[in-house]
């Protein structure tokens, strides 16, 4: 029991003392600041070119208060109906699921000793929350935080006027019991055969386009994303290699350290991942992805984001239309967001689309049908 103990302080010390070294590393990356714009309306140059040179970029103070306040609330509405356990249709209260299947739980051994073990003698282990899919047809605050016009102005500047949407989703590191994330690179198709990044120093060429994190919970070195700087430029399983295990403290890794408002840009092309979330603290974040149309249009990948879940993939190459269609959401976010903001100056999306630009009852009725729900059209690059 002794040396047990011992151990776990050994360890815990190691892991103070690489999360300090982590810290000191970010902090002299030069990638971290408000949003900054020039006359043109555009990133200013020394932003793009440090998110070109490491790979992503931390954006702090972008949401007033009041909006981090209405994305906790109606999350955590969200979170209050989840699924009981994997396979039920219930919440804890006995009452229906209203969205049934858009949750990741998990009861897996990955999950032990983070807060899911049996709480009675006998008794199956908690489900964890990790992940709620496509929340813009869930939260009318994030469809209004994904047409923010400093978010959609900065996306803008990096994919260029016509960028097109790929996917959405709330990740969930639960206090004491968020399993790690690990190590990857989520591009798949804009590499050469030996694994170098299509994707030119000055942004142009094919790019596999960004994840951009929306946070309303303190993001720590115990629970927030940690990035390779300068790892988008080459491809790990080119010619039979693989993916570090996420057990592995990379030396050169840094964490993307958040407060509520605050957001991170980072390179689909980047090595990330996340450890374990020993901490009392949980994170929220709200991926929104983002494509260059050029990058997404014609192109032949395997999708596995058009689905409720993570899990499944299939085949597929990219009409002009299918993207079209998908590039809806924008204008449609802008207009819900017109609506609650009327003072505010919305952002002038250049892009084409196809179908209505208003957003109503109708216009919510026809994202959520069933069946052809609008992350049907979700885009894997």
């Amino acid at each position: 029991m002794e040396t047990e103990e011992h151990q776990r302080e050994d360890d815990r010390e190691s892991w103070d003392a690489y999360c300090a070294a982590g810290i000191a590393r970010a902090e002299g990356l030069g990638n971290r600041g408000p949003m900054r714009f020039d006359a043109d309306g555009r990133l200013e140059q020394d932003i793009l070119d440090a998110y070109r040179r490491t790979g992503f970029y931390v954006f702090t103070g972008v949401l007033e208060q009041a909006e981090v306040d209405e994305l906790k609330r109606e999350f955590d509405e969200i979170l209050d109906n989840a699924p009981v356990s994997v396979d039920a249709e219930v919440d804890h209260e006995g009452r229906p699921v209203k969205y049934l299947g858009y949750y990741s739980m998990s009861t897996d051994d990955v999950f032990r000793g983070h807060g899911t073990e049996p709480t009675d003698a006998g008794s199956a282990p908690r489900a964890v929350v990790g992940l709620v899919s496509h929340p813009l047809m869930m939260m009318d605050s994030a469809l209004r935080v994904y047409a923010h016009p400093k978010i959609l102005a900065t996306v803008a500047s990096v994919n260029g006027e016509d960028f097109v949407p790929f996917h959405e989703s709330i990740f969930h590191k639960g206090a004491g019991e968020g399993p790690p994330t690990p190590w990857h690179q989520d591009g798949r198709t804009h590499w050469t055969e030996d694994g170098d990044a299509l994707e030119q120093s000055d942004g142009g060429g094919k790019t596999h386009g960004f994840n951009f994190s929306v946070s309303w919970s303190h993001c720590t070195p115990e629970n927030c994303l940690w990035v390779v700087p300068g790892s988008h430029r080459k491809w790990r399983l080119a010619n039979d290699g693989k993916f570090p295990p996420i057990t592995e403290r990379l030396p050169n890794a840094v964490p993307a350290l958040l407060e509520p408002g605050d957001c991170v840009m980072v390179n689909r092309s980047s090595l990330h991942g996340s450890y374990p979330n020993r901490s009392p603290e949980r994170r929220i974040t709200m991926v929104l992805g983002y494509h260059n149309r050029a990058s997404a249009i014609g192109a032949e990948t395997t999708n596995v984001h058009a689905f409720k879940t993570p899990g499944q993939k299939k085949k597929i190459k990219y009409s002009e239309d299918y993207v079209l269609k998908r590039a809806r959401m924008i204008p449609l976010a802008i207009d819900a967001r017109r609506q609650r903001y009327p003072l505010e100056t919305p952002h002038d999306y250049k892009g084409a689309y196809i179908g209505g630009g208003e957003w109503n009852e109708a216009a919510r009725a026809e994202i959520s049908r069933d069946g052809d729900e609008y992350w049907q059209r979700d885009i894997t690059l």
